[in-house]
C-alpha cells in the first residue's frame, strides 16, 4: 500500500533486515533514546550523513 500522503509506492514503509551484534543494537538504541529520536530517524540521519560525506570525497 502506498503512502496516503504522497500516493507513491516507493515512499511506503518497509522492513529492512540486516544483522548486527546485540552490543551494536543496544548501543544504537540507547544512543537514539538519549537524543529523543526514533531508531528509524537515527538510521535515516546516518544514511544521509554517509551519502553527503561520499559526495564530498
Amino acid at each position: 500500500m502506498a503512502d496516503p500522503e504522497t500516493n507513491d509506492p516507493l515512499e511506503e514503509l518497509v522492513s529492512l533486515n540486516f544483522k548486527i551484534t546485540e552490543r551494536q543494537r543496544r548501543e544504537f538504541k540507547v544512543w537514539c533514546a538519549e537524543r529523543g529520536i526514533t531508531q528509524v530517524d537515527g538510521f535515516r540521519r546516518g544514511f544521509k550523513l554517509l551519502k553527503d560525506t561520499e559526495k564530498r570525497n
